[in-house]
């Protein structure tokens, strides 16, 4: 009796043989042996199957297109992965940029409004100190009107005095006179009264006239002071107004260009 050995290959193709396969063969052993049996009908046996040659390569080509198609089900989740993977780190990167973007843009804007906010504080100070010294000359123009005022009044009671006493020694006189007219003949005022009178009045409009024209002048000192103050004053207004106007048009111009970068970028 021949002896069969098999290959030293055989149990590494064996074990490696997809399992449909083995299980064909295995049942075309089955077949065989029950076929050889003494009890079994040579004519009435048929095999479980008929061609096993053509059964194995179709279960073979079976096999490699399932093998195939979850090769491509395996690489298209690896590419999948891969580019999900990608987009992911994309999108990363797009949110770091935009997030430096962002803080890009507070930084400058809050450098802006700190640069403004001094301007603005360095406008109040000037503006402090303009009207501080404006109230300071006005404050001294009245003082000086105010001593002007008691100086013009301590004149008028001293001219009303004055008048007091030529009034007192001219109805002296007059007395005098019309004393001696009763015992003597009519008598004529001096002269000297006559001038007096006339130096008393004289003396009264020079006094009027210095006032007028001191208190004249002081006041368009005042009215020249308080024109400058209100025209410096609204020019300041208007900067401060044309300037804040101007950042906002600036501000609002950068919101409108920042989403066309990014339509950009995207692209």
């Amino acid at each position: 009796m021949s002896s069969y050995s098999f290959s030293q290959q055989f149990y590494q193709r064996w074990t490696c043989a997809p399992e449909l396969i083995r299980s064909a063969i295995i049942q075309e052993l089955t077949d065989i042996t029950t076929l050889l049996q003494p009890n079994t009908s040579f004519e009435d046996f048929v095999f479980d199957t008929h061609d096993l040659d053509a059964h194995l390569d179709e279960l073979y080509d079976n096999h490699h297109a399932e093998e195939a198609i979850a090769k491509a089900i395996a690489d298209k989740q690896a590419a999948d992965a891969a580019e999900a993977l990608r987009l992911e780190e994309q999108e990363q990167i797009k949110a770091k940029k935009a997030q430096e973007k962002k803080e890009a843009l507070e930084a400058r804007e809050a450098e802006e409004k700190r640069k403004l906010q001094e301007q603005i504080d360095k406008q109040q100070a000037s503006e402090s100190a303009s009207e501080s010294k404006n109230n300071s000359t006005v404050e001294y123009n009245v003082k000086n009107n105010t001593t002007i005022s008691d100086e013009a009044d301590n004149a008028n009671k001293e001219t009303d005095s004055s008048d007091d006493k030529i009034d007192t020694a001219t109805d002296n006189s007059i007395s005098a006179i019309t004393q001696n007219a009763r015992t003597h003949t009519a008598i004529h005022l001096s002269l000297s009264d006559k001038r007096l009178g006339t130096d008393h009045g004289s003396l009264i409009r020079e006094l009027e006239t210095s006032i007028d024209d001191y208190v004249s002048e002081q006041m368009m000192l005042i009215s020249e002071n308080l024109k400058s103050w209100m025209r410096a004053e609204v020019t300041q207004r208007l900067a401060i107004a044309d300037q804040v106007d101007t950042h906002k048009e600036e501000t609002a111009q950068r919101n409108k260009e920042e989403p066309l970068d990014d339509e950009n970028n995207k692209e």
